[in-house]
């Protein structure tokens, strides 16, 4: 009797290892289309033998345990790939807006307005008594200041936008921060008290990415189902440990510090490492090289205006005042009388020399040709980055695919397994039936 009530043990045991399996199958139905979601598998074993008197006996089978269909090479990757396309988008989105800025080729672009003004000097040294060529020679300039000043307030708008970003971006570092602290310390409950940590792995996975996509991050998990997050050199998650980041500002730098220890988080990748390297190197180097244009066309175009002579005899005038991108102009006393453009190198007014300096300036390789370089300069670096951001989402939609081969939730498969765990159960639950029916049959025999 001892022998069939063990019999009856270990299709017990059997019963509610298909129930188990049943219950896998149906959680992974059901998160068919959960994003992140990775496919578990029921991990079955045999029991212990045990000893009778007939020998040794296999007590039945037991679930082992409940693990993740993951591949963690296919997990950083991911990672690492979503970090350096999150770096390339936002290099793309912000070249792109400076080429708008520029809007090179057109005819409102400072390329056409530089041909403008020393197309217009030239038309002066043909007429250089004329008062209506004077007028269209300030007009050019005005035009030509303006548009240096447009660009240069653009670019200074740009700085402020990225300051904005970085506040929302380090925002959502800051959430993201707190949410993986939570999920590790809910991972470290569970595993401690006996229960799965799947589900609370994959919010962990899911949030990683999104971490991964602003700063290039680093993971390790402890053997008690925490995890640890470092970016850019700082730890801010550790189990039951968190801190924030801030931006700081040194000495007009944006800088990232961790709020509890205020160390530097050296960032190398990531949307928010791109907006730090903009608004710091990128964009102050592009406002300087503007500056430096400016500079250099309100010298060169003074020093043969201030030497030659205006219609009345006046000299020593300079055409453009200001210092630079930001504050180039035309000077008030020529916006007010035209007459006192020089265009004479001698004070005759038919002399036409300083018109024809000022016009050739338009092969002067540190004016028009720095101009060209700094278009020629954003543009390949706008195109760089949109190749990249195309090549890395493309490599990212390939990751993506084989992680769903790997860990994804197959609906035929999960109804093989379905069908499998079924038969079990009904197999079992005959094995039961039997053993009664042979109990039924020794009990009538002692009657």
């Amino acid at each position: 009797m001892a022998g069939l009530l063990g019999i009856i043990e270990t299709a017990k045991k059997a019963i509610n290892s298909s129930r188990a399996g049943m219950e896998v199958t149906s959680h992974n139905v059901s998160n068919v289309n959960t994003p992140g979601y990775t496919r578990q598998k029921i991990e079955l074993t045999s029991t212990d033998v045990l000893s009778s008197k007939h020998g040794m006996i296999n007590a039945g089978v037991r679930v082992s345990g409940i693990r993740q269909v993951r591949d963690e090479f296919i997990e950083g990757e991911i990672r690492r790939v979503f970090n350096l396309l999150g770096s390339y988008s936002v290099e793309k989105e912000f070249f792109s807006r400076i080429e708008t800025l520029l809007n090179e080729p057109s005819e409102v672009g400072l390329g056409q307005l530089f041909e403008n003004f020393f197309n217009s000097f030239d038309d002066l040294s043909k007429n250089p008594e004329d008062r209506a060529t004077r007028v269209t020679v300030v007009q050019a300039g005005k035009a030509l200041a303006q548009r240096f000043n447009d660009i240069f307030n653009g670019l200074v708008g740009i700085k402020k936008d990225i300051i904005a970003s970085l506040d929302a971006k380090l925002k959502n570092i800051n959430q993201i921060i707190e949410e993986l602290g939570n999920l590790s310390r809910t991972a470290v409950n569970l595993y401690n008290s006996g229960s799965e940590i799947n589900d609370v792995r994959d919010k962990i996975n899911q949030k990683l990415k999104e971490l991964s996509n602003l700063a290039d991050v680093v993971v390790s998990y402890d053997e008690n189902g925490g995890v640890k997050v470092s970016i850019g050199g700082v730890t801010v998650v550790d189990r039951n440990f968190t801190q924030t980041v801030a931006l700081k500002f040194v000495d007009g730098q944006a800088k990232i510090i961790s709020v509890k220890g205020e160390s530097e988080v050296k960032l190398n990748s990531g949307e928010v490492f791109v907006l730090q390297n903009l608004f710091n190197e990128l964009i102050p180097d592009v406002m300087q090289k503007f500056d430096d244009l400016a500079k250099n066309l309100i010298k060169k175009v003074n020093d043969f205006h201030k030497v030659g002579y205006a219609l009345d005899g006046t000299t020593g005038i300079d055409f453009f005042g200001g210092t630079g991108a930001g504050s180039i102009q035309v000077n008030k006393i020529i916006l007010d009388d035209p007459a006192k453009i020089s265009a004479s190198i001698n004070g005759d007014v038919g002399n036409n020399e300083v018109a024809l300096a000022i016009s050739s300036l338009r092969n002067e390789t540190k004016i028009l040709g720095f101009y060209n370089s700094i278009v020629s300069d954003i543009g390949l670096r706008s195109r760089i980055s949109s190749d990249n951001e195309n090549l890395h989402r493309m490599i990212l939609n390939q990751l993506e695919s084989q992680r769903d081969a790997v860990s994804g939730v197959s609906i035929d498969e999960e109804m093989l397994n379905m069908i499998k765990f079924q038969k079990m159960f009904e197999a079992s639950a005959k094995v039961i039936q039997t053993v009664n029916e042979m109990i039924d049959a020794v009990l009538s025999m002692v009657r």
